[in-house]
């Protein structure tokens, strides 16, 4: 694992976006730009990153991807796998600590800070994410986009098989009955992979 994936900058910019703001018109208070620089300083504290990689070469039989005995069934993943030869899959999640928090400042009516912070998480997993998918770019050669399942013609529900071939349960990972991970900041994707 290369821990330098773990070491989340977390943009205020990045934050203020993800709150709908517009960073070059927007004006912001100063009391909400204090409140947003402290939650960003808090959740360095509290957020536990982590992710795990599986990698499958592809195999394709009727138009279904097998990744080991994974089947997708899906002519969009079919398509952005078609000019790749390796297939990754990735989950990441950065930790239930933030979630709690978020909990414990809406029980207390603290909107604002829960709103800040859950931004905040937003962003943190946001950049996870693309601090991994630049690292197998990196390490592996030419990578698709990402794709998961709710995407597209890839059914949610097909998340639950996708989860156990990535080993989600080792990072804490588990699904509601809706197929909505938890803790709620985690993803999960698929990629496909040109080998250099």
């Amino acid at each position: 694992m290369n821990e330098n994936i773990l070491n989340l900058k977390i943009n205020y910019s990045d934050v203020l976006v993800r709150m709908g703001a517009n960073k070059y018109r927007t004006k912001i208070d100063t009391r909400i730009e204090t409140s947003i620089l402290e939650m960003i300083s808090l959740s360095k504290k509290i957020l536990q990153p982590k992710y795990a990689l599986s990698f499958a070469e592809k195999n394709v039989k009727d138009n279904k991807i097998f990744l080991d005995d994974f089947c997708i069934n899906s002519k969009d993943i079919f398509k952005l796998l078609e000019n790749s030869n390796l297939v990754c899959g990735l989950i990441a999640t950065i930790g239930f600590s933030i979630d709690t928090k978020i909990s414990y400042l809406l029980e207390r009516k603290d909107i604002m800070s829960a709103f800040i912070l859950d931004s905040i998480g937003s962003v943190a997993i946001e950049e996870l994410v693309e601090n991994i998918c630049n690292d197998i770019a990196t390490q592996y050669g030419t990578t698709t986009m990402r794709f998961s399942p709710g995407y597209g013609d890839w059914a949610i529900s097909n998340q639950a098989g996708f989860l156990e071939w990535l080993g989600a349960g080792k990072l804490g990972i588990v699904l509601s009955p809706a197929f909505q991970m938890v803790p709620r900041k985690s993803v999960s994707a698929l990629l496909g992979i040109t080998k250099k």
